[in-house]
């Protein structure tokens, strides 16, 4: 009988410790799941501190650490604590958390309520790195590195909600510009930036990869390689030997043969700039091709008369046709385009 007793407590036992397990388990469960609701609350009160403490505390816990509305939380509070207090800060953490988090939540769920305001908060952060690369590259040029992390950023959080997303014309225009940073750094001190001059010749190359007929990148190339022939020459030393003479004026020929088909690809895609012309001809000349150079003076000649062109057609429309001054007009008008071949073209486009 005793025995019996003992055996019948011991199973009383098993059941109340089973069932005290379970209610603790249920009690832990309920308290995470208060956890998430009180970051909440707090957000809701723009306690934004204790919001984070909460919601963080239920990112790490087992029991709602693999539930997708504590990373849809969790992303949508950082999102706000970045919106708060960080937005000036191009090297925001709050929005690298945010995103972050999203990018659990949409690994989780992909078909909830949640996802369609969860798409939006993510394409807005990724339009947030963004505009702080362009701003990084514009406000200070000696802060491009941050900017090419932040256009990096930008891309990958693009990613999270469009796999196949295009970023080639976004891409040609940040490497223009920071083509552009590249250079100024380079002109600051071209002894001391020596590798800010490759930095520049790959920014522009990568975008000629992606379109070969990009007509800033073929202008900004060529103006590169021309410009550094230029300044050896301004900075030429006549004193040296006639060996070491030859050699740099080697140098400068292999420099103006290197700018030679950008520039001339940059006269194709727009031949009424004035600043390729100049380049063109002086690279005509260096290279010994005086025919071409001074056809293309000659083209540089027709741009300068453009303004004249111009006031001479809105001169000719006021006057009676078959008069003497119409007809000089209208003589004066014909052998402008006699000489100048292109100069009713550039008129236009100008």
């Amino acid at each position: 009988m005793e025995v019996e007793n003992n055996i019948s407590m011991s199973k009383i036992t098993t059941k109340v410790v089973m069932t005290l397990l379970f209610i603790a388990t249920c009690l832990t469960t309920s308290a995470q799941q208060a956890t998430v609701r009180q970051a909440l609350k707090a957000l809701q009160a723009e306690d934004l501190e204790t919001a984070k403490g909460f919601i963080d505390s239920a990112a790490v816990h087992e029991e709602t650490k693999d539930s997708s509305s504590t990373w849809y939380y969790r992303g949508f509070i950082y999102k706000k604590v970045y919106n708060s207090t960080e937005k000036s800060n191009k090297n925001s953490s709050a929005r690298d958390v945010s995103v972050e988090s999203f990018k659990i939540f949409l690994e989780l769920d992909k078909k909830s309520e949640l996802f369609e305001t969860a798409y939006k908060s993510v394409k807005y952060l990724a339009s947030t790195y963004y505009n702080d690369a362009a701003n990084a590259l514009t406000e200070n040029p000696e802060r491009y590195e941050l900017a090419i992390i932040n256009f990096e950023k930008h891309k990958q959080t693009m990613l999270l909600i469009d796999p196949n997303h295009d970023f080639r014309s976004l891409e040609m225009q940040f490497f223009l510009v920071l083509g552009q940073v590249y250079n100024q750094l380079y002109e600051r001190d071209r002894e001391k930036n020596t590798s800010f001059y490759e930095k520049t010749e790959d920014a522009y190359k990568l975008v000629l990869g992606v379109d070969s007929n990009n007509l800033s990148a073929n202008y900004n190339l060529a103006i590169l390689y021309y410009n550094e022939g230029v300044n050896i020459i301004k900075n030429l030393d006549y004193d040296l030997d006639l060996i070491t003479l030859t050699l740099i004026q080697d140098e400068v020929v292999v420099l103006f043969q290197r700018a030679l088909p950008y520039a001339e690809r940059a006269y194709l895609l727009n031949p009424c700039r004035k600043e390729t012309l100049i380049m063109l001809s002086g690279i005509y000349f260096s290279l010994n091709e005086m025919e071409k150079s001074q056809q293309i003076q000659m083209e540089l000649e027709g741009i300068e008369k453009i303004g004249e062109y111009r006031e001479l057609l809105k001169r000719v429309s006021g006057l009676q046709e078959g008069t003497d001054e119409f007809n000089n007009v209208q003589n004066k008008i014909k052998e402008l385009i006699e000489n100048y071949s292109k100069i009713n073209y550039c008129s236009g486009i100008k």
